[in-house]
């Protein structure tokens, strides 16, 4: 009897001759590619964003890239899990990062690669934060050969040398254990953000999105001259707008109460924290400020997010004779963006320590920017601080932007008095640099403060008013569709912005800041939101008012009602602080806290 041969043998042979013609086609179809990004002064290998297209425009990123994840709560496990959180951070990393700036995807670099790679032609880009100019190369990858590719990253200014550190204050990446600590870092390191807070953030009643596995002192994390530090944003609503607390000891919430954000903010305080608000005070944080602007428990505000810097309501703080420090921050990755795109740098006397540099931010020695370095002195006196002058007279201010010209095109240097351009330049000094010097006549007690504005070069387009939108709710409100109206609708280049924290200029004998006719024409406007507030927090109104889309930031009806009461009460006395706003003016030093 003959026996049957097997179906399935020739197709094996068949498979196998396939694998063989397919392996040996990769290996006459590819090269090998070592790429290495160095710091042009040192010599070191440096950790860095990094971007390899071929010749079509395909991204390629090595498997030995560091892999990276943010966490803006897409899927909450750890909200029912909370040992969960470990295992979802590891699922997430990523070894590419898409950025919305280039419209590519790309990478983190901390060590040497070598990564095999279809032949032909490579085009190469190495980033690493605002004070590094962009280093470019190209590579051609020949079959069955390795290229090496060396990137030299050069400085076209040190900050930390003039004594002033990069931060963001709003980065939402996960940090569930002491393991991510030393990969958080080198990501940040590759960006160049010297103090990177990370905020754990909450809904009104789940409160474990990024979480972080410590706060306070025992959060702080260094590795070189990056620092990780756990914050929170919370409370966070549509109806008050997102606050930030950074520096205090641990978690803090009101959940039985989640609209009595001032009950957060004097624990802060309490513990050597400092409290702001997100998103340029606007969405919702105009009304929750209006709440308790009379009340000093504030100590920042983000004026540069989202792509777009406003900053009229800061300016209205200010004329108060509020003194509010300036920020910004990336809000990575519930925003379109990468980490320190949006930042601010604060000067901290000695070697930097997280304690000295919440002292710094809380003192307002800060300037905000998405690319250039600003400064500025009245008669010597620097951001943030106080110049005292017997009598009315004529300041020495100077001042002026640095910036990198192959990505930034700064169009204007401005000088803001009380909120009005008083003086402007775009005169150039020099190639990547604008200077502002002039005697300026000081009549009465006022704070001077210098912006620059222009464009990003080499970047996508956007829709400003898009950035605008991020942040706004979608609540009816007024004044929300007031402010959507004044930004374009047009796509355009992105801008590019920076301002200094302001100097405060005090005349004796002449009115406070708070006394004069702008502060009483801010606090008219800070009352009139609090109308707004009061009318949508109607009893009929308020199941409209619960209701947000999506997930939202999980408050309930009965959040609203059970809590109304105390936020009326807390309206009322807002409302009598404005009506009598001089009269709750305070000493310079009782401000500075």
């Amino acid at each position: 009897m003959r026996q049957r041969r097997s179906a399935s043998a020739p197709l094996l042979v068949v498979v196998l001759l396939l694998c063989a013609w397919s392996f040996g086609a990769e290996r006459t179809t590819t090269g090998y590619l070592e790429l290495t990004v160095r710091d042009a002064r040192s010599g070191e290998i440096t950790p860095a964003r990094v971007e390899l297209l071929d010749e079509k425009h395909q991204v390629h990123v090595p498997g030995e890239a560091l892999r990276v994840a943010g966490d803006c709560g897409w899927f909450p496990i750890h909200n029912w899990i909370p040992w969960a959180a470990a295992w979802q951070m590891r699922r997430h990393l990523r070894a590419g990062i898409p950025n919305p700036y280039t419209g590519t995807t790309q990478f983190y670099l901390t060590r040497s690669v070598r990564m095999r790679v279809p032949t032909g032609r490579y085009s190469v880009r190495a980033f690493k934060g605002i004070e590094y100019k962009v280093a470019n190369g190209e590579a051609e990858v020949w079959r069955n050969e390795t290229t090496t590719l060396t990137l030299p990253l050069e400085r076209w200014i040190d900050m930390p040398a003039e004594g002033w550190y990069s931060a963001d204050d709003h980065l939402h990446i996960a940090r569930p254990n002491a393991t991510f600590d030393e990969t958080i870092a080198k990501w940040m390191q590759a960006e160049d953000v010297h103090v990177a807070n990370l905020l754990q953030f909450g809904l009104a009643h789940s409160i474990h999105l990024a979480p972080q596995y410590k706060f306070g002192k025992p959060s702080v994390y260094q590795l070189g001259r990056a620092m990780l530090a756990s914050g929170q944003e919370n409370p966070r609503t549509h109806v008050l707008g997102h606050s930030i607390t950074l520096g205090a000891s641990r978690w803090l919430d009101v959940p039985k109460n989640y609209l009595a954000y001032d009950r957060v903010w004097r624990e802060a305080r309490r513990e050597g924290g400092i409290s702001g608000f997100a998103h340029w005070g606007i969405g919702g944080a105009d009304e929750g400020m209006a709440v308790w602007i009379p009340q000093r428990l504030l100590d920042f505000l983000e004026v540069l997010g989202f792509g777009l810097a406003y900053y009229d309501s800061w300016y209205e703080l200010l004329n108060l004779g509020v003194r509010m420090t300036p920020t910004a921050g990336s809000d990575y990755p519930c925003s379109d963006s990468v980490p320190g795109r949006e930042r601010f740098y604060t000067r901290v006397r000695g070697p930097l320590t997280y304690a000295l540099w919440i002292d710094a931010v809380r003192r307002g020695h800060t300037f905000i920017t998405n690319g250039p370095i600003i400064d500025l002195h009245v008669n010597g006196v620097g951001m943030g601080d106080e110049l005292d002058l017997s009598e009315p007279a004529t300041v020495d201010v100077e001042g002026s932007v640095r910036f990198d010209p192959e990505r930034d095109d700064v169009m204007g240097l401005e000088l803001v008095r009380a909120g009005d351009v008083v003086f402007s330049t775009s005169e150039r000094a020099r190639a990547g640099e604008v200077r502002l010097h002039l005697r300026l006549p000081v009549p009465e007690s006022t704070w001077l403060a210098l912006r620059a504005r222009g464009e990003k070069l080499g970047e996508t387009s956007v829709v400003l008013v898009d950035s605008l939108k991020g942040a706004l709710t979608y609540v009816d409100r007024p004044s929300n569709a007031e402010l959507l109206r004044r930004f374009s609708q047009k796509k355009g280049p992105r801008p590019t912005a920076a301002h200094t924290a302001p100097v405060y200029v005090t005349v004796a004998g002449t009115p406070a800041i708070a006394e004069q006719p702008k502060a009483s024409e801010a606090a008219r406007a800070w009352s009139a939101r609090l109308d707004e507030l009061e009318a949508l927090l109607a009893e009929d109104r308020l199941p409209k008012l619960a209701r947000f889309p999506g997930r939202g930031d999980g408050l309930k009806l009965n959040d609203l009602r059970s809590g109304r009461a105390e936020l009326l009460k807390a309206i009322a006395s807002a409302r009598a602080a404005y009506h009598q706003w001089p009269a709750q003016s305070t000493t310079p030093s009782q401000q500075r806290r």
